[in-house]
């Protein structure tokens, strides 16, 4: 099959799986004669473990470890492999999750200050507006 189609069948576009050959993630597949990539079923199981690892938040060079384990490795291997990459990605989540909770509770209390504003009241309840803004408000 052709590249259009090893995209359609992996859920990938074209261009990404271009990049992901160019960047070692993936093997190029041989070339026909007519110089077309010619892709297996084999390099569309590849593609597609690639895609969901991304999904999972793995970087790039993560995902051509574990692409390269599964092609490679035992069961085992790929166990091990996908366990340690796969905790740093929880490591990671947790550390997103809490930054947007944080983020969250921001807003949240900005959002609370401006419903309570009066009509021609400059300052937000409960918030303090920083120097630079006090600063730049006097020399108006």
């Amino acid at each position: 099959m052709q590249i259009g189609e090893a995209a359609q069948a992996s859920g990938l576009s074209a261009d990404t799986i271009r990049f992901y050959e160019s960047e070692g993630v993936l093997p190029a597949p041989a070339r026909a004669s007519s110089g077309y990539r010619s892709y297996r079923a084999e390099h569309v199981r590849r593609l597609r473990l690639a895609r969901s690892l991304r999904d999972l938040g793995l970087a790039l060079d993560e995902v051509g470890e574990i692409v390269a384990v599964a092609h490679d490795g035992t069961c085992g291997d790929l166990r091990v492999a996908l366990r340690s990459r796969l905790g740093g990605a929880l490591e990671t989540i947790d550390t997103r999750i809490a930054e947007l909770e944080e983020t969250r509770r921001e807003v949240s209390r900005i959002t609370r200050g401006l419903s309570r504003m009066r009509a021609g009241e400059e300052d937000v309840p409960g918030l303090t507006a920083c120097n630079c803004v006090t600063i730049m408000a006097a020399t108006d």
